[in-house]
Order: C-alpha cells, then sequence, then structure tokens
C-alpha cells in the first residue's frame, strides 16, 4: 500500500495513489478518477494524503486537481504540461481559475486527441462567449465522443436560449453515457430552475461522484439542501466547496447563513407554508393544460413558472403580440385555482396564502397503497424509473402502477423529449408485474 492509505486489504480495494505508478495518460488518470471517487471513505483518505507531510510532486498536483483545488495544482503540474493527459486536467484548473487563454494554449493536440478536443470545448464555454465557443465546436466537433457531441449541442442550445432543446440534448447525452458529469451538472441545473428539486438533487449528486470537483455544483446542491430544511448536509456541501477554493466567497457567504439558520428558532408552521409557497410559485407552466397560443407566448415572454406568471399584469400580457382575451382567462382560471392573480407584488407574494384553492385530496381509496398486493394500486415510484422516464411520470401526474398502465403510447410518446428507449423502458417493468400499456 501507498503511504497515507492503511486500512483495507488490497484484494478489498484499490489505491487510487498506486494506480499513478508508471507512465501517466489518459487512460492512467481516468482510471485514477474512477478508484479515488469509489466511495466518500476513498475520497476523505486522499484529502487526509494530500494534507500529509509524504504529498508531494505530480502526485499531489493530480489529486488536487481530482478534489477542486485548482488553484493549488497549477504549480504541480505545469512542469509536465508537455503530456497529453495532464494538460488536460492543468487546462480544466487554469480555466475554472478563470484563465481562459492559458487554458487554451495548453492543449497543442487539441486538432487530433478527442479528450484535448473536449477539454478545449470546455474552457470555451467557461468564457462565455457564444461565438467564440461556435467556433471552436465547429473546429474540433468530428473528434469528439458521442456523448460529448451532444453535451456541447446542447450548450449551444443553452447560449441561445433554447432551454427545452438543451435538456433534450443532455438526456440523449446520459442515454449513451450516464456518467457523463458535465451533462448531469447542466442537467440538474435546468430541471433545478423549472423547480424539479428532487431530480435536482439526484443529479447534482451524481455529478459530484465523478471528479474533478465542480463548486458551483456543489454549492447548488448545498442550496437545495437548505431549502429542504437540511441546514447539516447543506453546511457539508459548502465545507466542501471552500475546501475546494477557501477564496469562494458565494460558498463562504451561503455557510455563514445556514450556520445562522441551524442555530434559530422558527416557527414549524411558518416553514411548512413557505416550504409549499415556495414549492407553488416554482410549478412550471408547462405543468398545466395550456393552449398551444398561450404557451408560445409565455415562452417568448420568459415566462416558466407561476412565480414568473403573477408578476405579470393583464395589460402586460395583453400588450403581448398574438395574446387575447380567450389565453388571458384561460390563465386566470389556472392562478385562481392556486389562489393567486396576476399582478401581485413580492410582499403579497409572501403574506398571502397559497394553494388553498386547490384541488381537493384524492379519496383514500385512489391513494397510493405500497401494501397492496394489486401491483396497480403500488405507487410507480416502485418501478424505479430512469430519469427521464419518471420526469415524464410527474408531469403526467402519475401516482400509481395503475395509472401508468392506463396510458396509451401514444400519449407517451406526445410528451417532450419522450422517446423509445423510455417507452420500451416502461413497457419492460410494467411487463414484470403482468400489466401493460392502455391499446
Amino acid at each position: 500500500m501507498s503511504e497515507g492509505f492503511e486500512g483495507g486489504t488490497a484484494t478489498q480495494r484499490q489505491n487510487p495513489l498506486s494506480v499513478l505508478d508508471g507512465t501517466i495518460d489518459h487512460e492512467v488518470i481516468q482510471r485514477f478518477r474512477r478508484t479515488a471517487f469509489s466511495s466518500t471513505d476513498e475520497i476523505e483518505r486522499l484529502r487526509d494524503w494530500i494534507d500529509s507531510p509524504m504529498s508531494n510532486g505530480l502526485r499531489r498536483g493530480l489529486a488536487m486537481w481530482a478534489v477542486g483545488r485548482h488553484a493549488d495544482a497549477i504549480a504541480l503540474l505545469e512542469p509536465e504540461k508537455s503530456n497529453p493527459g495532464i494538460a488536460v486536467c492543468l487546462a480544466r484548473c487554469y480555466h475554472s481559475t478563470g484563465r481562459i487563454d492559458e487554458a487554451v494554449a495548453v492543449l497543442t493536440s487539441r486538432s487530433s486527441d478527442p479528450i484535448q478536443a473536449a477539454a478545449y470545448l470546455h474552457a470555451l464555454e467557461r468564457s462565455l462567449d457564444r461565438d467564440r465557443f461556435a467556433k471552436g465546436l465547429d473546429e474540433v466537433s468530428s473528434l469528439l465522443s458521442a456523448a460529448d457531441a451532444m453535451y456541447f449541442k446542447g450548450r449551444l442550445k443553452e447560449f441561445d436560449g433554447d432551454t427545452m432543446g438543451a435538456i433534450a440534448s443532455y438526456d440523449e447525452a446520459l442515454s449513451i453515457d450516464e456518467t457523463h458529469p458535465e451533462a448531469l451538472f447542466r442537467l440538474a441545473i435546468n430541471v433545478d430552475l423549472r423547480g424539479e428539486d428532487e431530480e435536482a438533487r439526484e443529479l447534482y449528486e451524481r455529478a459530484l461522484m465523478h471528479p474533478p470537483v465542480n463548486e458551483a455544483c456543489v454549492i447548488n446542491l448545498g442550496i437545495l439542501y437548505e431549502d429542504m430544511g437540511n441546514y447539516r448536509r447543506a453546511m457539508q456541501c459548502f465545507d466542501l466547496a471552500l475546501q475546494a477554493n477557501p477564496n469562494n466567497s458565494r460558498a463562504r457567504l451561503y455557510r455563514r447563513d445556514t450556520s445562522a439558520a441551524l442555530s434559530m428558532y422558527y416557527d414549524e408552521d411558518q416553514e411548512r407554508r413557505e416550504d409549499k409557497r415556495n414549492k407553488v410559485m416554482r410549478t412550471p407552466i408547462n405543468d398545466f393544460e395550456l393552449s398551444v397560443r398561450s404557451r408560445n407566448c409565455l415562452a417568448k415572454m420568459g415566462v416558466y413558472t407561476l412565480g414568473d406568471l403573477v408578476k405579470k399584469t393583464e395589460a402586460e400580457l395583453l400588450s403581448y403580440k398574438n395574446f387575447g382575451e380567450t389565453s388571458l382567462q384561460e390563465i386566470k382560471e389556472i392562478l385562481r385555482v392556486k389562489g393567486l392573480r396576476l399582478g401581485m407584488g413580492q410582499d403579497e407574494i409572501l403574506t398571502s396564502t397559497i394553494g388553498e384553492a386547490e384541488e381537493p385530496v384524492a379519496a383514500p381509496e385512489d391513494q397510493p397503497d405500497p401494501q397492496s398486493p394489486d401491483p396497480r394500486r403500488r405507487p410507480v415510484s416502485e418501478l424505479d424509473l430512469s430519469v427521464r422516464s419518471r420526469r415524464i411520470v410527474d408531469l403526467l401526474k402519475v401516482r400509481t402502477i395503475g395509472d401508468l398502465s392506463s396510458k396509451t403510447e401514444a400519449e407517451l410518446l406526445a410528451c417532450p423529449n419522450f422517446g423509445q428507449t423510455s417507452l420500451n423502458e416502461i413497457k419492460t417493468k410494467l411487463d414484470e408485474l403482468g400489466l401493460s400499456l392502455r391499446t
């Protein structure tokens, strides 16, 4: 066993540092990443080793790169930048610290090396220069893996404001490579913005299991945990971000606020009301059965959630091209059901009782029953569907396996971003229970 990694036998696990013995190339670095992040215990052992007196040289630099200490890793990696694999790690460290041109310069084999080509595009996307990124994508697109090609296609769509197109591209990238960390992160951000907290949390956590540590990813996860009231888990996330970058002022600010929340007395009823209000206000507009005209007009106005919608006045909506009285009445009825109205100010939103007019709770016999001998009565979560399929199930408000089996193939395929792969998954899961979709 190498220094600083005592505990466990060679047959139980492989020491990540031993992977770095001998010649280092792209494959070795990838294996080091997989081994180092094989468990949370392994990650902690690696961090402990970095802080030990035995940590030095190139190994220390690669370990720092893996755990997100990019600024500290640069000086240790620079002497080996002629190595194509190490150049990729160094480029990541450069662009994560805002040194985009230096990141590009170190990737000297980007026109022939697929991994350097991808690293080149990661640096350009960090610059937030859409035209420069698009030009770079044209230069190296033929070298990219299928998953990387779909990911960068999604990023370009994000630059162009096509959120749903970007989500579809990230879903496609993950169907090719379910561990693609950048696709996981960008998909998490987009579903997070749509108010889909639980799915976003799962995606952020999956992204963090693939190094190097992404500070923005771990901070966003911490914010989600804070919103859920899990302050201790949020603190762990902000601590991890600060461990990667002690100068991250955003992580420090959130950590301070979360620390205060941990020691603060709070009204549980008030917190429940606020949680309910926040959940309602983050509800995506796409969850409601709007006409195509209304949906398109709202999208062009940048209205994606109920929170966006209630801030608009009737006059603002009616002043928009193709938006008429019929669309206005349709929207006012949706808001009425939720106890909301157009033109609400922030103070009114914070003090109002939201959700009082919501649909009545289903009768007990219609509720999912995990203990039911009839699989149709059981909750749909028991099918353990993939993220993409689960999103469609949520969109259709399916609660039980029986609800799902009552849908037709055509109904499912009509949902956005739902394809044959997801349909086959659902059909297989139902078949295992002796059920099928409605014909």
